[in-house]
């Protein structure tokens, strides 16, 4: 969501301290003439030019370390290195001599593209140790700050998890009390009071779970839904579509709760006509891929302010997809429609079984 942004501004970082190099060392090369010569205008026209001409000898070399090969190994980056500091040594020399050709000036002799060789491959190493060695400090303290809000995760589940332990079979006693006084013609409530106890028993036990069945957070979500249909009647409509082969992926408990929840509140409750909630998992390329799509109400916000207002689903599920998997969520809105995406690596647990029903689909409700 905000990783627009955090590009630009690690861009302009970058820039700077290019920049930054780049005058310290044309000032740096360039003292034994000031102090011979002194500042004259044709000395700070060759600083100027000469800034101008390495600047754009190494923006290719900047855009392949930093964007094209970003993702690439430490290690081997620094070995592609033999072969960019040529190619910014080559693009200086035609650079400057197409600026000669342009100025009038005679042409670079074998002697001086030698010479000029040491200064520029120089150059060519501070520029890009430094920036280096800045991208190392910055993954540093992103990794830093990753770790600080994992932190702040544990240490809210596990104040949660202590909230949720008191007393929960008080909780089920008195649920399965009150079915037990439903007179049988109100077998309906007796159902729902069912359900609502399964919603409570999973939301207590996933806690004590990293990973759960995609199957088993699937039926306490349709659990969910059945209630909130109670709620809302015809106004809600909800489908639930995966595929066999995924039911026993893994996937962090209490994950999708929210961002459907997030539908309802936002989509289904504001709208008279209501809408309809659309969940579909699927294997893309041995990923598990959830979407979540719904209709009703038209979304007055940015996306920007989805993530950024008073509401916790998309930011806190956000949050937690990027420290615990570094993936992304992906929100899109088109018309009244919201869409909800996001991509897991897909493990399996041979212990849990399929979903018993084969086509493995929950129709319209």
């Amino acid at each position: 969501m905000n990783l627009p942004l955090r590009k630009e501004k690690i861009a302009g970082r970058e820039i700077s301290l290019f920049i930054f190099i780049l005058l310290v060392m044309s000032i740096l090369y360039g003292t034994p003439r000031l102090f011979s010569h002194g500042i004259t205008a044709a000395f700070l026209k060759e600083i100027f030019i000469d800034c101008i001409i390495m600047t754009m000898a190494c923006l290719p070399v900047w855009w392949l370390h930093f964007r094209k090969w970003a993702q690439l190994k430490m290690q081997l980056r620094f070995m592609l290195h033999l072969l960019t500091a040529p190619l910014y040594y080559i693009l200086w020399i035609l650079l400057y001599m197409v600026y000669n050709q342009m100025a009038g000036l005679p042409r670079m002799t074998g002697t001086q593209i030698l010479q000029n060789s040491g200064p520029n491959l120089l150059f060519y190493i501070q520029v890009f140790s430094s920036l280096h060695i800045d991208l190392f400090f910055r993954e540093r303290e992103a990794q830093f700050q990753k770790q600080r809000e994992l932190q702040d995760l544990a240490h809210g589940a596990e104040i949660n998890a202590l909230k949720a332990q008191i007393q929960p079979h008080f909780l089920f006693n008195t649920l399965n009390s009150i079915s037990a006084s439903v007179p049988p013609t109100e077998e309906h409530a007796r159902v729902l009071i069912a359900k609502l106890a399964g919603i409570f028993r999973y939301g207590l036990d996933s806690i004590k779970q990293e990973l759960v069945p995609l199957e088993k957070e699937l039926e306490f979500i349709a659990n969910y839904l059945s209630l909130e249909k109670e709620r809302f009647g015809h106004r809600l409509r909800y489908e639930i579509d995966i595929t066999p082969d995924i039911a026993h992926a893994l996937i962090p408990p209490m994950l999708l709760q929210p961002l459907v929840e997030n539908a309802i509140r936002h989509g289904i409750e504001p709208s008279v006509v209501g809408g309809t909630i659309s969940i579909n998992c699927s294997l893309e390329n041995k990923r598990l891929v959830i979407e979540i799509q719904s209709s009703g109400a038209p979304c007055m916000k940015t996306i920007q302010q989805m993530f950024t207002g008073a509401g916790l689903g998309l930011p806190n599920t956000a949050k937690r997809l990027k420290n615990q998997f570094n993936e992304t969520l992906l929100v899109a809105t088109e018309g009244n429609d919201v869409k909800v995406q996001f991509s897991l690596p897909c493990s399996f647990n041979s212990q849990h079984s399929l979903i018993r029903n084969a086509a493995a689909i929950h129709p319209f409700y």
